[in-house]
């Protein structure tokens, strides 16, 4: 094997559908060796106290045997910077699971604007059946026991700072969304150094084009009323169900809220964004400082603040 294992982590948001879409392919020199239901199950959903690395540890030598020459092993999954709906706490179990499992690896953390995801981060909520309203979503923990979303998750500097002390500082590269819409082929030039990929000779043709991109703002109201009658994993049992129809019905909406008409007539109707900036302004600025503090490659986090 010509480089060590790369090890995409999350953040959710942050472009880790393109990534895996449409970077991490053989056509420029990486292969994925696992998906994100193998991901899951072998990484995830064990129990803590059942967790055993020996299974992982013998799926990933199989793969990693039958890598073609010169193609860097990528596993991609954003799960496992932990789920943004309940806080992610069990970010720092995951990665203490990786660093049992494939302890030479090198880690790709990929972050975004904080007042930037955080409304992303509730799109994807409302599409996977949520139905909070922003304020409430964002609230978190709402009595004892229940664990919600929390702001800490994204304070990127821990996270980061984890990683650095189970594999070391110069193999965690932290990646902003943001440098992929400055430079998009300057940013992936240097990941592709970082993770030794000396076959990746520029972005194919076709792979820019963006991928996972969430419902507009606009929509909540609609989308959310339709989620109180669709049974999903957020809301298994709703008090009145209809079933496939809701999906349907939700699909459709989503895309109606889509064209431009909606667009042109609702478009600047940004109420999460709003209470976003509501909540969190200036909340992540130390955790930004911290963070470019404590990279071992120059970070550009203009715009963060």
């Amino acid at each position: 094997m010509s480089a060590p294992l790369l090890l995409h982590v999350g953040y959710h948001k942050t472009a880790t559908t393109w990534m895996q879409r449409s970077l991490f392919v053989p056509a420029h020199g990486y292969r994925q060796v696992m998906t994100h239901e193998e991901v899951w199950a072998h990484l995830v959903r064990p129990h803590g106290l059942r967790f055993d690395p020996e299974g992982p540890r013998a799926l990933l030598a199989a793969r990693l045997a039958a890598l073609g020459p010169g193609e860097v092993p990528v596993i991609s999954s954003e799960i496992l910077s932990g789920l943004p709906f309940g806080g992610g706490r069990e970010s720092d179990a995951y990665a203490r699971r990786l660093a049992q499992v494939a302890p030479g690896a090198r880690i790709l953390v990929s972050i975004r604007a904080q007042l930037a995801i955080l409304p992303s981060v509730y799109m994807q909520y409302v599409r996977r059946g949520g139905t909070m309203r922003p304020a409430a979503f964002f609230a978190g923990e709402t009595y004892l026991g229940y664990f919600g979303f929390s702001p800490e998750h994204f304070e990127y500097d821990a996270l980061v700072a984890h990683y650095q002390a189970l594999f070391g500082a110069g193999n965690v590269h932290v990646l902003p969304q943001e440098a992929l819409r400055r430079d998009m082929d300057g940013a992936v030039a240097d990941l592709a150094r970082f993770a030794g990929n000396d076959a990746f000779a520029g972005l194919a043709p076709g792979a820019r084009e963006a991928t996972g991109a969430s419902e507009p703002e606009y929509a909540v109201p609609v989308l959310r009323r339709i989620n109180h009658l669709r049974p999903t994993a957020l809301n298994r049992a709703p008090a009145l169900s209809l079933g496939p129809a809701a999906e349907t019905a939700f699909r459709g909406a989503s895309w109606l809220l889509r064209r431009p008409a909606a667009a042109t007539l609702l478009g600047g109707r940004r109420r999460v964004t709003e209470e976003a900036r509501r909540r969190f302004a200036g909340r992540f600025d130390a955790s930004n400082a911290r963070l470019a503090a404590i990279c071992a490659h120059p970070l550009d986090l203009s715009g963060y603040s």
